[in-house]
């Protein structure tokens, strides 16, 4: 799941999904996980609303506001991808899309509030995200997007 947002360099994932596709059988599926530009206001709103005003942060919110890709410095070196761009560069490779989801789902921002609760409430959330889970227009609320796909013949 990592090497496409530990990789900063477009040519070093695309090298990499070469690599997982020389592995993989035709027919065969793979899942590719990606985080999303929106998962850094996700930690900011939820670990360090302070991070807004830092000067070192100017680079990723200007790409972040501008609808763009970003690869540099954040919980370590990483690639946040915007999400519009995710089937672009998936398209480029012999697969077949099967799914494209948030692997956390629309409860990623309030996780910890939620799976505080009882049981009960917590299972409905559940159910709501399982629900929900296939909506592409909900796919910012999550923070690592999930690419699923099947190696044409």
């Amino acid at each position: 799941m990592g090497p496409m947002y530990h990789l900063l360099e477009e040519a070093d994932r695309v090298q990499a999904m070469n690599a997982a596709l020389k592995l993989l059988a035709p027919g065969g599926i793979i899942f590719v996980s990606f985080i999303n530009t929106f998962a850094g206001i996700i930690y900011y709103m939820r670990e360090a609303p302070e991070a807004i005003v830092i000067p070192n942060e100017t680079e990723y919110m200007e790409r972040f506001l501008t609808r763009k890709s970003f690869a540099g410095d954040a919980f370590t070196k990483a690639f946040f991808i915007e999400q519009s761009e995710i089937l672009l560069f998936m398209e480029q490779f012999p697969l077949k899309k099967l799914h494209l989801f948030g692997q956390e789902g629309v409860m990623s921002p309030c996780e910890k509030n939620i799976m505080s609760q009882p049981k009960e409430i917590v299972d409905a959330w559940l159910d709501l995200c399982e629900k929900l889970w296939d909506r592409e227009d909900l796919l910012n609320w999550a923070e690592h997007p999930m690419y699923v796909g099947r190696k044409e013949h």
